[in-house]
């Protein structure tokens, strides 16, 4: 009985680090992302498209 009682509570101990962990994890992601909301580097650019400047004379092969 006594090694049922110690696996049992190894086994909460770990259930709860393993929480723990993950509750941290999930708000450091929320934490990244809004700090990156903000980042004009990953702003959509204001146009589709982008103008050709001129055609390859050779072909690459």
């Amino acid at each position: 009985m006594d090694k049922w009682l110690s696996f049992c509570i190894e086994t909460v101990k770990v259930f709860v680090m393993f929480s723990v962990c993950l509750i941290i994890f999930y708000y450091g992601i929320i934490w990244l992302s809004n700090s990156y909301e903000g980042d004009d580097r990953l702003l959509n650019p204001h146009t589709d498209a982008e103008q050709v400047q001129g055609i390859l004379e050779k072909p690459l092969l």
